[in-house]
């Protein structure tokens, strides 16, 4: 096959692929999210007592950004703002037990569509699967770089 039949079926596959990733764009468990809600929530859970302007660069997103994100989560009661004993400018932003349900919601949400597609591929093609998965992201991280 030519370089251009190969774009053509990797453009085809992931078409099919988008459509399974359109559902996580959006999560409507208790609360409505959007995917950058969705991404905040991630990093927070993994990261808790984020400054702002850590989220925002975790986010690669403006610190005004990350604001009116956080804002639209505590307004949902998904997150909440601590301010520093010692040093009141600090603010850091931390789960709600509604935040951390959701969270763990919205993750197996993930895990369970990520399971239906390795589901079509035995083990061996899965752990080619994510060879290639990650030497693709590896490759785009190093050109984001430059």
């Amino acid at each position: 096959m030519d370089e251009k039949e190969n774009i053509t079926r990797i453009l085809d596959a992931f078409d099919g692929i988008s459509k399974l990733f359109a559902a996580m764009e959006s999560f409507s468990g208790n609360v409505s999210l959007s995917k950058p809600e969705l991404l905040a929530l991630e990093v927070i859970s993994r990261e808790e007592g984020l400054m702002m302007s850590e989220l925002g660069n975790r986010l690669d997103i403006s610190l005004s950004t990350a604001t009116g994100i956080i804002d639209r989560l505590i307004e949902k009661k998904l997150v909440k703002r601590e301010r520093n004993g010692v040093d009141r400018r600090v603010v850091r932003v931390v789960l709600t037990n509604k935040g951390k349900k959701t969270n763990q919601a919205y993750q197996k949400q993930k895990k369970e569509l990520f399971g239906k597609m390795l589901g079509a591929l035995n083990p061996e093609e899965q752990g080619e699967l994510i060879k290639i998965l990650e030497k693709i992201a590896g490759a785009i991280k190093q050109e984001v770089k430059r």
